[in-house]
């Protein structure tokens, strides 16, 4: 625990994080940009750990599976052994493991379809453009994306946040809803829904949930939207448990998934409740603090201070390309990044922030033809639980200090279980001896990650566990892209030593989009497409959408140590182009600081 006792040390030198840490109320933690919350929730939980007593365990519920996983990689540092009644992991996965599979059963009269099947995403998209279809609208006019923000910020409850009602939405949900039932399947909306409303309507459920968890801690509450909010504010009332919740309102930037900071802010302001703000930064110096504040455009000063590089200035460049969006990737390949080497910052502490998919397959286009190592946040796969299962296994391979076999075969057994493989008595010990003895054999394969992959995939039956099922129906699709890229794309030089440290660039510039960009931290930071109408967009004509475009700002700004470079065009699209209002705000407040 000499780690643990290092990082208390370090907490204390900061009254606001060792106040959140000390906390034994209800408690909301609203963490700035480098503020150390990751640290602070962390050691809450080791120190939680250490007083709740088996069988009792805690709860922490996380945005996403990366989330997660960074989560128990820190923990084990600690020297946090792996316990009964722990649960860490994302909210559907809450939901699933701890509320409807346990309870479902018990209420016929929600109608959930038992065994629980999920709707793959094909026969989700099948099944929207069929009621798109039905109801006449137009393609332009509703997105699947729409319909089911809708659907989550509809859930009823104790919330007094009031959300405008997207009717064409609302109607298409309706009957979205009403054929998935007759289908017999749910989908991820649903089952975080269903379970809200058991928590809300069902006191055994709740009491269940009192005694296994004592306290319940949530990460990155600003981006888990209204279901959750409500999940909470219902066990707030109706159970003892305990309630450590850390966010960020100005980080809240997935509006489009239902997620806004009323629900963040709404949990702040209640009278039982203990409310804590880091504002001490630890990443970037204080002009950079200063710039994001400016990105930010909010009447309420944060009052953030630098805890670090104090006294160092942050330089900002502003580069004006004559032609098209290519011209900014030339650019930024023929001078911003030469300009960052040659200052001595390492290509790892480089970021690219571009607008979407598009702007992320020509600039790393551009960067294959000039040799430029880079690294892409957003994958041609999805980082799901199977796949960094995979990752772990490699790791455990490569350096088996950092992952335990043990934490390998528990993921194993639990996708055993899910598909009802008995592996009950002594067949708990064949199925760990049958995966120890194949992982080292597949360490034959270890310099070529696509066969190594594929050995694992036919040798332990995974592929075929997984091809029909209904708790991972989009697994075996998503587990052939991740080998596509292996055989014939990004990974084909890679080893499983590479894979097991996927998101950690190494000697390479990252490129990432805006929205992923999201809890990332950079030496200097390149923010592309500053043109009138595409940041923000045209698209973005109400309030609450461009406050949250000033958050997408917010965070890019904030991603910088102590560089930004802000790029754009004249032209786009063929059409002479503006600066934008965000490209003017930063100009304007550059040229005036001191």
């Amino acid at each position: 625990m000499r780690k643990y006792e290092k990082k208390l040390l370090q907490i204390k030198e900061d009254n606001q994080q060792y106040e959140a840490f000390q906390s034994s109320d209800n408690t909301v933690v609203l963490a700035g940009p480098g503020s150390g919350k990751t640290t602070v929730l962390t050691m809450k939980i080791v120190n939680l750990l250490m007083e709740i007593k088996e069988p009792r365990g805690l709860a922490c519920v996380t945005f996403s599976n990366e989330a997660a996983k960074e989560f128990k990689k820190r923990l084990r540092e600690l020297g946090v052994r792996e316990r009964n009644n722990v649960f860490l992991g994302t909210v559907h996965s809450f939901c699933i493991a701890e509320v409807l599979i346990p309870f479902a059963k018990l209420y016929p009269h929600y109608g959930i379809p038992l065994p629980l099947r999920i709707i793959s995403n094909k026969k989700k998209n099948i099944l929207f453009q069929q009621v798109r279809a039905e109801l006449g609208i137009q393609e332009r006019d509703l997105s699947s994306t729409e319909m089911d923000s809708e659907r989550s910020s509809s859930l009823s409850g104790q919330s007094k946040v009031n959300i405008a009602t997207y009717d064409l939405a609302a109607k298409a949900a309706v009957l979205y809803e009403e054929k998935l039932m007759k289908m017999g399947v749910v989908d991820f909306i649903s089952i975080v829904k269903f379970a809200t409303q058991f928590i809300q309507n069902e006191e055994y459920v709740r009491n269940c949930l009192e005694a296994k968890f004592p306290w319940i801690l949530i990460d990155e509450y600003q981006d888990l939207g209204r279901p959750l909010h409500e999940m909470i504010l219902a066990l707030m009332k109706g159970t003892k448990s305990h309630f450590f919740s850390v966010g960020d309102p100005d980080q809240s930037i997935y509006g489009f998934n239902g997620a806004v900071p009323d629900y963040l802010l709404e949990l702040y302001a209640l009278p039982n409740m203990r409310s804590i703000k880091l504002e001490t930064n630890y990443r970037s110096n204080q002009d950079i603090i200063n710039a994001s504040e400016i990105a930010l455009n909010s009447p309420v000063k944060r009052n953030y201070q630098a805890g670090t590089r104090i006294n160092e200035k942050a330089r900002f460049d502003f580069h004006v390309c004559e032609g098209e969006i290519h011209e900014q990737y030339e650019h930024v390949v023929n001078w911003v990044i030469p300009n960052c080497l040659e200052s001595g910052i390492p290509r790892e502490e480089i970021a690219v922030l571009v607008a979407g998919k598009a702007e992320l397959k020509g600039l790393s286009e551009l960067f294959d033809e000039k040799g430029i190592p880079y690294y892409l946040v957003k994958h041609e796969f999805e980082r799901t639980q199977v796949v960094m299962w995979l990752e772990n296994c490699s790791l455990w391979l490569s350096n088996s200090q950092e992952v335990s076999f043990e934490s390998l075969f528990l993921f194993w057994k639990s996708l055993l279980i899910k598909h009802d493989i008995d592996i009950s008595g002594k067949r708990i010990m064949v199925e760990k001896r049958k995966l120890y003895d194949l992982l080292k054999t597949s360490e034959a394969k270890s310099e070529n990650l696509c066969e190594w992959i594929e050995c694992l995939l036919d040798k332990s039956g995974l592929k075929q566990l997984l091809d029909k099922s209904d708790t991972y129906p989009d697994e075996v699709d998503n587990l052939e892209n991740l080998l596509n890229v292996a055989r014939e794309g990004k990974f084909t030089s890679f080893s499983i030593r590479d894979f097991g440290q996927l998101g950690k660039p190494s000697k390479q510039v990252t490129i990432s989009t805006r929205h992923s960009s999201k809890g990332l931290e950079f030496e200097a930071v390149i923010l592309l497409g500053l043109e009138e109408g595409y940041f923000p967009s045209f698209r973005s004509t109400t309030q609450r959408k461009i406050e949250e475009e000033h958050r997408i700002l917010f965070v890019c700004v904030s991603r910088a140590k102590s560089r930004c470079y802000l790029v754009r065009s004249k032209i786009r699209n063929g059409r002479w182009k503006q600066p934008s209002i965000f490209w003017k705000a930063l100009f304007d407040w550059d040229t005036q600081r001191p």
